[in-house]
């Protein structure tokens, strides 16, 4: 799951927001203004890294859900195998 990006990015996020916070009230125009510029792309990563992590989630929750209405409880993708493949039980001839 995603979730080293998505603390990353909420770091950045609200160190950028204190920064621009810190600069609007002490009148330091040069720090808000570059806080202020980088508040828009950071904020977009930040919305970026949530929806890969909701979307990984939801995969999750679906991928349980269908291992868990399975029969044999075997995982998704694994073809259950009763015993040795018998060649003379699947005699299917393929017309030339």
């Amino acid at each position: 799951m995603p979730l080293g990006p998505l603390g990353v990015t909420a770091l950045l996020a609200a160190l950028d927001w204190s920064a621009w916070d810190w600069a609007t009230n002490s009148n330091e125009s040069t720090i808000g203004l570059i806080a202020g510029l980088l508040m828009a792309p950071i904020a977009v990563a930040f919305v970026w890294s949530l929806v890969r992590v909701l979307i990984a989630v939801v995969r999750l929750g679906i991928h349980r859900a269908a291992a868990d209405s399975r029969p044999d409880r075997a995982p998704l993708g694994e073809p259950r195998i009763d015993g040795p493949f018998d060649i003379e039980a699947h005699d299917e001839r393929i017309a030339a």
